[in-house]
C-alpha cells in the first residue's frame, strides 16, 4: 500500500466539472441487476409521451428530441411494444388532446399489473386559480394550497400545452399540478406501476447564456410586479370529472395535495423554485435531465431514489445550475388502501427491469432505406468500399453526452443479442454522418445466420471510438460583453487549433463562456438559492458555464480590470480546461471491456463508493449520497483509493485528480517511482492512502487501468500540468503567477495515446486520418466523484 497526502487536496465549490464534463458518476452503472440475462416481460407497458417546443413566448428546440430519447429506450431496452408508445408532438399536444390521449390510452384501458408511463416535455408555468375555485378556497377554509401567500395572489405550477392563442389571452389553458395528482391517483386505483416525467420548470425561464429555461417567461406590469395568469375555468370541471372517478370529497383533494408523497412514481427535471435547462449538446439540442436520465437507464437500472441521485448529481454539473430533480416517493411504502404495493425500496424506475443488455447506440434502419446523412470526410480504410445495400442507420442515445464528439470519426460498434454474450458482429460508423444522435454506418461482418433485415433494432455495444487529434474546446462569449470587448478576446486569444470563440447563441454548443458577472446573473442564482463559495465582484470578468453561472474558484478579477489584462489572466485556465476536455473524451468506465473495479475505502473500513467497468460484473454501491448523489468526506479524513485486477494479465493504472479551478495533477505515481509501484498484479488490489484536507467543494478523480506503461505520459502530465493550469488567482497582483506551459496540450495527450497502443490496425480498426482510435480493450478510465465537507466538530 502506498501512501500520498497532498497539502492542497483539491480546491473547492464546484463548477469545473461542468465545464470539461468529467464526471461518469453522474451516470454511474449503479443497478444491482446490471449484466443479467433478463427474459421478455409479459406485462402490458404503455406509455404517452408529449413534446412542446412551439410556444410564442420562449420557444424551446428540445422537447421533441426528448420525446424521441424516451420512445426509443422504452421501445428498444424495456420491451415496449411500438404500438403502445403514443405520442404527441407541438400542436397535437394541446391541453384537450393531452387529457382525451391520457384517457383513451393509459387510464380507461388500465389493468392491474400495467405498467404506464407518462412524459411531459416542454415549459412549466405558475398560474393563478380560476374564479370557479374561489368558493372551493372559501370552504376549506385556505386562501392557498400551494404557496405560503406572500404574494399578493395565490399561485400554482402547470404544465404548459401547446397554445392556440397564447398572445391574446387572459385565462390559460394549462394543467394544473393538481390536475396531474388527480389523474395520477385515479391511474395508480388501476396498477401500481404508475410513473409520471415532467421535464420542465416552475422557476422563471427565459435566456441563460447559450441555453433555455423551461418556464414561460414572466410578466411583469409597470410596477416591476410579476404578474400571474389565471387557469381557464374549464381546469376546475376537468378536477370535478377526475374527484368523480376517484370518488373522492374535497376533503380527500385537499390532504392529497398537502401529503408529501402520492401514488405510483414522480419524477421531475427541477424543484419549484430552480429551472430546468433546454441544452445544447454536441450537435442537438435536449432537456438535460431527459438526455441525463434515459443514458443512465440505458447503462443500468436501480431504485427510483437511486436513479434520481445520479441523475441530480449528473445535471446539476452539466448545466453548471442548481437543477436537483424531484421525485416521490422518497422513502418507499408498504401499503396502498390496505393493499401491498408493487413497489419497494428495490424498485425501478417505470416499475420494470430493461429486457436487454446495456448498449450504447441501436439499429434503426437497413439497406438502401438507412440513407447516408452526409460523408464531407474521406476515410483511409482501404479494405473495403462503402455500398448502400449494407448501410445501417444508427441511433446513438447510450452514449454519454459529453463523449458525442469521439463518435464522428469511424468509431465501431459490436453487434449483440438481447442475451447472447458473443457479438453477432460488428458496424463501423461512416465518417462524417452523424447529426445529433443517428448516424450513418456499414456491417463489417455479422452472423452468416441472420440476414441484414433482421439486424434492425439490435443493440450495440462501444467497441472503439475515435477521438480527433485536434480536440478543440469552445468558448461563447457571453452576451454580458459588448461587441468591442469581444473582438479584443478573440485578437488576444489569436488563431488556434485548441480553442473557438463565438458569440453567444442558443442552441450552439459551448464548453465554457467568457462573460462579466452582473446584477441580473447574481439576482438569478439568489432566486435559485445558489450560493457561491467566493462572490465575484460586479462588473468583472471570469468563466461562465453555459447556462451563465460563474465557475471555477478565483476565476473572476476585479471590476476595473482591462479586458486585455483579463484575458491573458484566463489563458492559463483555458489551457488546463482543454486538458480535461481531452480525458473527457478518453472516457470509458461504462464501455471499456478491461476487468477492472475502483472503491474508496473509509478510515473506519467502511466500503464506500465504488464503480468498475462493463467487463466487471460485481454489485456497485454508492453509500452515504447527498441529495446530489455525491459520497461526502470530512476534511482531515484519511481514505483509501483501491483499485482491483480482475483480469488474468498485470496491469498499470494511474490516478489523476481534477479540482474545481480546473487544474489536473497526477496523484499517483509519483514522478520518482521505481519500475513496481504501478503495476498490479493479476487477481489482486492495490490502495493509495489520501487526507481531505480544506479548502472544501467537489473533487474528480480518474483511474487509469491499461495492458500498457502509462509511466511516460502520466510523468509528462505531471511535471507540466501545473503550468497548464493557473493557481486560483485571488486579486490584481496575481495575474502574471501562471509559468507559459513547456509542452502543448496535444503533446501531451499524444503522448498518452501512444502508450495505450491507438492507433491500431485491423479489419475493423483502419486508421481514419486525424483520428486516434480507442478500443475498449486499451484502457479503462473511471471515474469517481466526491465533496469535501469541513472536518466535523
Amino acid at each position: 500500500m502506498n501512501k500520498l497526502s497532498r497539502r492542497r487536496f483539491f480546491q473547492a465549490t464546484g463548477g469545473a466539472l461542468s465545464v470539461i464534463g468529467l464526471s461518469q458518476l453522474s451516470l454511474a452503472q449503479r443497478s444491482h441487476h446490471y449484466g443479467k440475462a433478463l427474459a421478455q416481460s409479459t406485462q402490458r407497458k404503455v406509455a404517452l409521451l408529449v413534446g412542446v417546443n412551439a410556444y410564442s413566448r420562449g420557444g424551446l428546440q428540445g422537447a421533441l428530441n426528448d420525446v424521441e430519447l424516451q420512445k426509443q429506450l422504452l421501445i428498444h431496452r424495456f420491451g415496449f411494444n411500438p404500438a403502445d408508445v403514443h405520442t404527441l408532438k407541438e400542436e397535437q399536444a394541446s391541453r384537450r388532446n393531452i387529457l382525451g390521449a391520457f384517457d383513451e390510452y393509459l387510464y380507461q384501458p388500465a389493468q392491474r399489473d400495467d405498467v404506464v408511463v407518462f412524459h411531459f416535455s416542454g415549459h412549466g408555468d405558475f398560474v393563478r386559480e380560476s374564479a370557479l375555485m374561489e368558493p372551493f378556497m372559501q370552504r376549506i377554509g385556505r386562501r392557498c394550497i400551494d404557496n405560503s401567500g406572500d404574494e399578493p395572489l395565490c399561485y400554482n405550477a402547470a404544465i404548459a400545452p401547446f397554445r392556440y392563442n397564447q398572445a391574446s389571452e387572459d385565462a390559460v389553458e394549462d394543467i394544473m399540478g393538481h390536475t396531474l395528482l388527480l389523474m395520477r391517483s385515479a391511474l395508480a386505483k388501476k396498477t401500481d406501476n404508475v410513473t409520471f416525467v415532467l421535464d420542465c420548470c416552475y422557476a422563471g425561464g427565459g435566456k441563460r447564456g447559450n441555453a433555455v429555461m423551461r418556464a414561460i417567461p414572466e410578466t411583469v406590469n409597470d410596477r416591476l410586479e410579476i404578474v400571474r395568469s389565471r387557469i381557464s375555468d374549464i381546469e376546475w370541471e376537468t378536477q370535478q370529472d377526475w374527484l368523480a372517478r376517484l370518488n373522492w370529497n374535497e376533503e380527500d383533494f385537499v390532504n392529497a395535495i398537502k401529503s408529501p408523497t402520492g401514488p405510483g412514481f414522480f419524477a421531475g427535471a427541477a424543484k419549484a423554485e430552480q429551472t430546468a435547462a433546454d441544452y445544447s449538446f454536441d450537435g442537438f439540442i435536449a432537456g438535460a435531465f431527459t438526455y441525463l436520465l434515459t443514458q443512465y437507464l440505458w447503462q443500468a437500472t436501480s431504485p427510483l431514489a437511486d436513479t434520481m441521485l445520479s441523475v441530480a448529481n449528473s445535471a446539476t454539473r452539466l448545466s453548471s445550475h442548481k437543477q436537483s430533480p424531484d421525485f416521490e416517493p422518497r422513502i418507499s411504502s408498504d401499503s396502498n388502501e390496505g393493499r401491498s404495493t408493487a413497489y419497494t425500496a428495490d424498485t425501478p424506475i417505470y416499475h420494470a427491469e430493461p429486457t436487454s443488455q446495456p448498449a450504447e447506440a441501436i439499429i434503426l434502419n437497413t439497406g438502401a432505406s438507412a440513407g447516408v446523412n452526409r460523408l464531407n470526410q474521406t476515410r483511409t480504410n482501404k479494405n473495403s468500399t462503402i455500398s448502400s445495400d449494407n448501410h445501417v442507420q444508427l441511433w446513438l442515445g447510450g452514449l454519454n453526452p459529453q463523449q458525442l464528439e469521439s463518435f464522428d470519426q469511424g468509431a465501431v460498434f459490436s453487434i449483440i443479442g438481447d442475451r447472447s454474450e458473443e457479438p453477432l458482429g460488428e458496424v463501423r460508423q461512416i465518417a462524417g454522418t452523424r447529426l445529433g444522435l443517428t448516424t450513418t454506418g456499414e456491417i463489417v461482418s455479422r452472423d452468416k445466420s441472420l440476414s441484414l433485415d433482421e439486424l434492425e433494432g439490435a443493440l450495440l455495444q462501444e467497441k472503439t471510438r475515435g477521438i480527433p487529434d485536434q480536440i478543440i474546446l469552445k468558448i461563447a462569449l457571453d452576451d454580458t460583453l459588448n461587441s468591442i470587448e469581444q473582438q479584443t478576446i478573440i485578437s488576444e486569444v489569436g488563431p488556434s487549433n485548441s480553442f473557438e470563440l463565438f458569440p453567444v447563441q442558443v442552441g450552439k454548443t459551448a464548453h465554457v463562456m467568457i462573460g462579466r458577472y452582473t446584477e441580473t446573473i447574481k439576482t438569478n442564482l439568489e432566486n435559485q438559492a445558489i450560493e457561491l463559495s467566493v462572490d465575484p465582484a460586479i462588473g468583472s470578468v471570469g468563466l461562465l458555464s453555459p447556462t451563465q453561472e460563474p465557475i471555477l474558484t478565483g476565476s473572476f478579477g476585479f471590476a476595473s480590470e482591462p479586458i486585455s489584462a483579463a484575458i491573458q489572466r484566463l489563458k492559463p485556465r483555458l489551457i488546463s480546461l482543454h486538458i480535461g476536455r481531452m480525458l473527457a473524451l478518453m472516457g470509458n468506465g461504462q464501455s471499456s471491456k478491461i476487468d477492472v473495479s475502483t472503491e474508496i475505502i473509509r478510515r473506519d473500513t467502511q466500503r464506500g463508493s465504488r464503480v468498475r467497468t462493463r467487463g466487471n460484473t460485481s454489485e456497485i454501491v454508492i453509500p452515504r449520497q447527498s441529495e446530489r448523489g455525491l459520497e461526502q468526506i470530512s476534511a482531515e479524513e484519511s481514505f483509501m483509493i483501491e483499485v482491483t485486477n480482475n483480469e488474468s494479465v498485470a496491469l498499470y493504472f494511474g490516478l489523476l485528480a481534477i479540482d474545481p479551478t480546473g487544474e489536473v495533477s497526477v496523484v499517483f505515481p509519483p514522478t520518482f517511482i521505481d519500475d513496481t509501484i504501478d503495476v498490479i498484479a493479476s487477481d489482486t488490489a492495490n490502495a493509495i492512502e489520501l487526507r481531505a484536507q480544506a479548502p472544501y467543494g467537489i473533487v474528480e478523480l480518474l483511474i487509469l487501468a491499461s495492458p500498457q506503461s502509462l509511466r511516460s505520459p502520466l510523468k509528462t502530465l505531471s511535471e507540466n500540468a501545473p503550468k497548464l493550469s493557473a493557481i486560483s488567482p485571488r486579486g490584481p497582483e496575481d495575474i502574471s503567477t501562471a509559468a507559459p506551459a513547456d509542452v502543448s496540450a496535444t503533446e501531451v495527450m499524444a503522448d498518452l495515446f501512444g502508450a495505450m497502443g491507438t492507433q491500431r490496425g485491423g479489419a475493423a480498426t483502419d486508421t481514419i486520418e486525424g483520428t486516434r482510435l480507442l478500443d475498449v480493450n486499451d484502457v479503462a478510465v473511471l471515474s469517481l466523484l466526491l465533496e469535501i465537507l469541513p472536518a466535523r466538530v
